[in-house]
């Protein structure tokens, strides 16, 4: 065999035997890419599966990536309705780099019914609009947070002291029906003695 001809041969053998070794490569590399079988979404009562799908991004299919689930799960605790969100992976039974992603969430209980005793200078309505003024989501059918109830305490007690009650007192408390997951919150309200206008000085 002419010279020339075997070194096209042997070129060509090599150049061959590379491709082989990276489209082997690249198919060991597929092969071993996790990658999300399915998202599990449980615990949701109120909010809907397609509510919370619409606040992350990964889905099935998609390549496994540890710190985007993890940015998944984070953005949901972010929106208000969860108490706890609680993420888990595990390797799927039929696909050996499949990897399944479950987030198990605690809804936040809803606020069933607020009620106030023992006002008398104010009212219900004046109580609502001092929350609007600074900016309080407490209202029947609103997500519950009891943190919350605190500044809305302290709101109270600022109207009523605007309304010639200075020491008046505001209790917050709520009972909690864990079967339908609701609130009733209750604030008792002592009004104390109301201030005497200062005389004017003669």
């Amino acid at each position: 065999m002419p010279l020339i001809l075997r070194v096209c041969v042997t070129a060509c053998l090599s150049l061959l035997s590379v491709q082989t070794l990276e489209s082997q490569q690249s198919h060991d590399s597929r092969a071993t890419q996790s990658f999300i079988e399915r998202l599990e979404i449980t615990g949701n009562r109120r909010v809907q599966t397609t509510t919370i799908m619409a606040h992350i991004r990964s889905r099935a299919g998609d390549p496994y990536d540890r710190e985007a689930v993890q940015r998944d799960a984070q953005a949901l605790r972010d929106t208000g309705y969860f108490d706890e969100v609680r993420l888990g992976v595990v390797d799927s039974s039929d696909e050996p780099s499949g990897r399944i992603v479950a987030i198990d969430v605690k809804e936040k209980p809803l606020i069933r019914r607020i009620g106030y005793r023992g006002i008398k200078s104010i009212s219900e309505v004046d109580i609502e609009n001092a929350y609007k003024d600074n900016k309080i989501t407490l209202s029947v059918e609103s997500w519950f947070d009891a943190e919350k109830l605190t500044h809305a305490a302290t709101v109270i007690q600022e109207l009523l002291a605007a309304h010639s009650h200075p020491s008046a007192t505001v209790k917050p408390t709520y009972e909690r029906t864990a079967s339908s997951n609701e609130v009733a919150i209750l604030f008792t309200i002592d009004e104390g003695p109301k201030a005497q206008p200062s005389p004017h000085p003669r």
